[in-house]
This record gives C-alpha cells, sequence and structure tokens, in this order.
C-alpha cells in the first residue's frame, strides 16, 4: 500500500500551476524503477514495487516540462530476503524514518534527436543530492515510451556507507534503471 506521504507529495505536485507542458499519466504496472548493482562480486538486481510519477512535458515546451517521481523505499525487492531487509534498515534506506525518496527535476534539456538529460534532485534519507538522468523518448500519437539510466554513488546518498564505504561488499556505484509508458 502506497503511504499517504507518498500520495501528498505526488498531489502537491499536480496542481495546474506547476508546468505549462501537457500532463501525462503514468501507469506502474507499465513501467519499471529498478536497480544493479554487485554483492560479494555477484551481481543483483532490484526493483521498487510501489511508486508514482507525475509528467508534464512537450518537446516544444521544455522550459514548462516537469517530473516528479516518488517512491515507497520499503518496496524495494531483490528477491533475496536477506538484500530486502537490509535495504529496509536505518543503514541503508531507513524505510522508517524514511518512507519515501523523491526524484524532481529542475531542468529537462534536449541532448539529440529522442535524447534528453533531466537535471534534478534526489531527496533521499533526508539528503539532497543533484542527478542527472539521460533519457531517451519516443512519442507515438498520445502514448510515450521512456528509457533513462543513471549510475548513483551510495556515498552521496549515504546509503551503507557506515559497514561499507569502500564498495567492497556491496558497489559503491548503483545502476538505477526508470522505464515507462505514458497516455496524453
Amino acid at each position: 500500500m502506497i503511504s499517504p506521504r507518498l500520495l501528498i507529495c505526488v498531489a502537491a505536485f499536480a496542481t495546474p500551476a506547476v508546468a505549462a507542458a501537457p500532463a501525462w499519466r503514468v501507469s506502474p504496472q507499465e513501467g519499471r524503477v529498478s536497480f544493479a548493482g554487485t554483492q560479494s562480486g555477484k551481481p543483483f538486481q532490484g526493483r521498487f514495487d510501489q511508486w508514482k510519477a507525475q509528467i508534464a512535458f512537450d518537446p516544444a515546451d521544455l522550459v514548462g516540462s516537469k517530473a516528479v517521481v516518488v517512491f515507497a523505499t520499503a518496496s524495494a525487492k531483490t528477491g533475496d530476503r536477506f538484500q530486502e531487509t537490509t535495504l529496509a534498515g536505518a543503514e541503508w534506506f531507513n524505510s522508517a524514518a524514511f518512507p519515501t525518496a523523491t526524484y524532481t527535476t529542475s531542468r529537462i534539456r534536449a541532448s539529440g534527436p529522442g535524447k534528453y538529460v533531466a537535471d534534478g534532485v534526489l531527496q533521499i534519507k533526508g539528503r539532497k543530492v543533484p542527478v542527472q538522468l539521460p533519457f531517451t523518448l519516443a512519442i507515438n500519437g498520445n502514448k510515450a515510451t521512456m528509457s533513462g539510466d543513471l549510475a548513483l554513488d551510495r556515498a552521496a546518498v549515504d546509503i551503507g556507507m557506515k559497514s561499507d564505504p569502500t564498495g567492497a561488499w556491496v558497489s559503491k556505484v548503483v545502476r538505477v534503471q526508470v522505464r515507462l509508458t505514458a497516455q496524453r
């Protein structure tokens, strides 16, 4: 179940004055917010089962375009019970104290045909970290598909740094992937 705090964050973005670009409805069932790295030298993959995105986007109005993605930190799943318990713990996502994390764009800019970069801020565990999300976007009528990837340094967001500051057990850099489909 998505927390009321998560819904309030998304609702706060949904006010009409936020952006001039058209709004897009994003279905979490048709998308994925995932992460990948290594643990003890072996690759792992995970995902957030609960997330919401509010997007206003127009390639002809990038100044008026904006996105906010809010995800429930306790919904991180890897298929490994130990990893999932650890991720929710105080040293990692600290889901009890910080049930949500939010990525809010401050600017979206074109980087080529169908290619963009979203400059924004990731707020996680009470920290605000600047993050650039390069992504591709294909719009076909009223449907858009987006794919973005970024490298996130765990040190920048204080994830697992007390027990593994050098990345000896868990890769210090984690790949974050966003895939979604939206309807205008």
